[in-house]
């Protein structure tokens, strides 16, 4: 498992994933590394229909998840079956291919 870290906000203690320039609450642009751990809870997630041609499968799944230690993420869900309320897993794994190249990214499992 790669390390999966989140941002806090040195002057306002704003919390983001992924990094931003500035802090989206005050704008100053310090921050300090948090690792985000593995648990999650699925907030709500959609199924993405409409895809570019980098993708071989007829959809894929993107969830909003808010990890244990209260950060939020976007990421893709590798859940057949997702519920909201549902704990997840999260991981840096293959979001998709592109020539052959796997393209990492958050993803989640149950």
């Amino acid at each position: 498992m790669n390390d999966i870290n989140g941002f806090v906000c040195k002057a306002c203690g704003y919390k983001t994933y992924p990094r931003h320039a500035r802090c989206p609450s005050c704008g100053k642009r310090e921050f300090d590394l948090v690792p985000l751990g593995q648990g999650a809870t699925l907030l709500t997630y959609t199924r993405v229909h409409m895809l570019s041609l980098a993708f071989t499968e007829r959809f894929i799944t993107l969830g909003i998840v808010q990890f244990d230690s209260g950060f939020r993420a976007l990421g893709r869900l590798l859940v057949s079956e997702p519920r909201v309320g549902m704990k997840l897993k999260a991981e840096i794994g293959t979001v998709r291919e592109d020539d052959g190249e796997k393209i990492a990214g958050l993803c989640f499992t149950a």
